[in-house]
């Protein structure tokens, strides 16, 4: 990711200066109130002399009245500076508390987001990010595709380990996923053994490439499972929803288990079952 270029109208030292903690910006920014008072007077009254006599009443002025404009000018400047220091001590609280609050709203945010188990997005989040690209897809014509990734016999190794260790395989599936796929896809777990990737700008070859190298990680990840995988294009040539196209993802994967699993299928020779039309998570046993 490339560092935004700076613009013209912000200079570095028009940032630095917004970095400035508030008690000594405001402090300085009253300073200089306070140094225009006494000059703001002598400049009045200098203007209201007569215009013959303005540098002869200059000199009168600065001799006679000397002290008091220094007076004016030391007290209204420590003045302005304790009332703008009082003032930028309470607008820096401030603003560090907001920034502590965005932060705390950032994390929640993305604990609201994200399954617990796991670490991979949940799969509200993901639905609503697939259904943005499908409609980027409808407008600007890049592709996007998906992975339906299922960890095979994942019931067999919840009733031979235990689910604590099934839990450890759902962690550790979702890492290497993580590890072998691009860092713009959006890894997000489907319900129960099943992940789903939303590949945004990746085309029906670069998804079987990367669907691969996953099915590949997953077979060697040292716990002895493996998972089957179904890929889904959408290119926009015709009209599909997110819905649809999971669909075809699913018969895609049923396709590589029922070619006996541990592989990657982009096509289906049979038909969805009933019961797998549908866009909500789910958890399985029996895959």
């Amino acid at each position: 990711m490339t560092a935004p270029r700076r613009r013209r109208s912000d200079p570095g030292s028009s940032r630095a200066l917004r970095s400035l903690p508030h008690q000594y910006l405001y402090a300085v920014l009253g300073a200089s109130l306070g140094l225009a008072s006494p000059i703001g007077a002598f400049t009045l009254r200098f203007w209201l002399a007569d215009p013959l006599l303005r540098l002869a009443w200059a000199r009168t002025e600065l001799d006679y009245n000397f002290i008091f404009y220094a007076y004016m000018g030391i007290g209204t400047v420590l003045a302005f500076v304790a009332f703008g220091y009082a003032l930028g001590l309470r607008s820096e609280s401030l603003k560090i508390g907001n920034r502590m609050l965005s932060a705390r709203v950032d994390e929640l945010h993305l604990k609201s987001v994200t399954d617990a188990l796991s670490g991979a997005y949940t799969y509200g989040y993901l639905h609503e990010v697939l259904e943005l690209e499908v409609q980027r897809t409808l407008t600007r014509k890049t592709p996007v595709s998906i992975l339906i990734i299922d960890i095979d016999e994942f019931k067999r190794v919840n009733d031979g380990h235990g689910h604590l260790f099934g839990d450890r395989v759902i962690r550790e599936t979702a890492e290497t996923i993580s590890a072998h796929v691009r860092s713009g896809d959006i890894l997000g777990r489907y319900g129960g053994d099943e992940f789903v990737v939303v590949m945004p700008g990746a085309d029906h070859a670069t998804a079987l490439t990367i669907a691969e190298r996953v099915r590949a990680g997953i077979a060697k990840n040292g716990y002895r499972t493996t998972a089957s995988i179904g890929v889904a294009t959408f290119d926009g040539a015709v009209h599909e929803t997110p819905g649809e196209l999971l669909n075809r993802a699913d018969m895609n994967l049923y396709q590589a288990k029922r070619d006996g699993r541990n592989r990657v299928r982009d096509r289906s020779d049979a038909p969805l079952p009933a019961a797998r039309r549908h866009n909500s998570p789910r958890r399985k046993e029996d895959s």
